[in-house]
This record gives structure tokens, C-alpha cells and sequence, in this order.
């Protein structure tokens, strides 16, 4: 049988100013997140903040958001959005795997 994953869907640029995406895993359901066009600049590499950019970063960096996002598995899901910052990106916590992307 086949290890359950969390997927991350597809990127939505959001009024110049955050990436908004979801991610969701079997035993933790859904989750919405934003990702100001900061972070993804400070810590993902995007150049600057224009759609291409932020987009390349975005896709470039899916390993690194799965990481990140199933650190909020546990949390009691209250249906808002979850902003990320920088130091979301930047802990690490090895005993959550990667499933794939």
C-alpha cells in the first residue's frame, strides 16, 4: 500500500502582495496558507517580486513548502488562512517526511 502524501495545489497570486495556496494529507484534512512576496524573496530566491519570479521560486521551492506547511498538521484547523514567515521556512523538523510533490 502506498504511503498517504500531502499535496500542495497550484499557486494563486494574490493582489501583488502574497501567494496563497492550500495543502492537504489524509488524517490532517486541509489547511490555507499565504506566503508574502517577501518571504518568497528573502528565503525562496525569487530575484524580485514580479509574477514570474515568485512563481519560479514558488515551484522551485514545492520540497521546502511541504516541510513547512505539515509542521501545521497538528494544529487544530480553525478554516483561516496561515501566513508564513520566514522563520516557518526556516525550521526544520526532520521527523515530518516528504511524500512527494
Amino acid at each position: 500500500m502506498d504511503q498517504p502524501r500531502t499535496v500542495i495545489t497550484d499557486p494563486i497570486l494574490f493582489a501583488d502582495s502574497a501567494v496563497w495556496f492550500s495543502a492537504y494529507g489524509f488524517g490532517w484534512g486541509y489547511r490555507a496558507f499565504a506566503l508574502p512576496f517577501e518571504v518568497v524573496c528573502e528565503e525562496l530566491g525569487a530575484r524580485n517580486e514580479t509574477v514570474q519570479q515568485v512563481r519560479l521560486a514558488f515551484e522551485l521551492n514545492k520540497r521546502r513548502l511541504l516541510t513547512t506547511v505539515q509542521q501545521y498538521r497538528a494544529a487544530s484547523a480553525t478554516g483561516e488562512r496561515i501566513t508564513l514567515s520566514v522563520e516557518d521556512l526556516q525550521r526544520v523538523t526532520p521527523e515530518f517526511d516528504y511524500f512527494g510533490a
